[in-house]
């Protein structure tokens, strides 16, 4: 019987695997928060936003935050000019964040216009398509 070369080599490698203790590694320590986090942190980072907007020439700012109900997420919006009104818009209970921000510059609009501070075709853009 003839075994080639290669048939050893590879037994005597497979002896080796067998029989030769496993070298133990040190683990990196990790914590279900590291994992949340990593993966968490880009969600929440783009999900709770903070802009400057200008409505008919004052300066505002859009504040969008997520929240949990019934398990899923939906978002909320406020609109405020403090330079010109204490007014605030509020939109809520919405799954998609630009709805929350519509539904929050429409209260705001719809708010002024009662106030007097705008006039009802000022305010229409805000009112009408969104």
């Amino acid at each position: 019987m003839h075994v080639s070369q290669a048939c050893v080599v590879a037994a005597v490698v497979a002896v080796m695997v067998v029989i030769a203790p496993p070298t133990p590694t040190q683990a990196a320590p990790f914590g279900i928060s590291d994992i949340l986090g990593s993966v968490l942190a880009p969600v929440v980072k783009e999900a709770i936003k903070t802009r400057e907007i200008t409505l008919l020439d004052n300066y505002c700012t859009m504040t969008r935050r997520p929240y949990i109900k019934s398990l899923e997420v939906h978002y909320r919006a406020e609109v405020s000019c403090p330079g010109w009104t204490t007014i605030k818009g509020r939109g809520s209970n919405h799954r998609n964040p630009t709805n929350s921000e519509n539904a929050a510059l429409r209260d705001f609009m719809t708010k002024a216009v009662k106030a007097g501070l705008v006039t009802r075709e000022e305010a229409a853009p805000w009112l009408d398509n969104r």
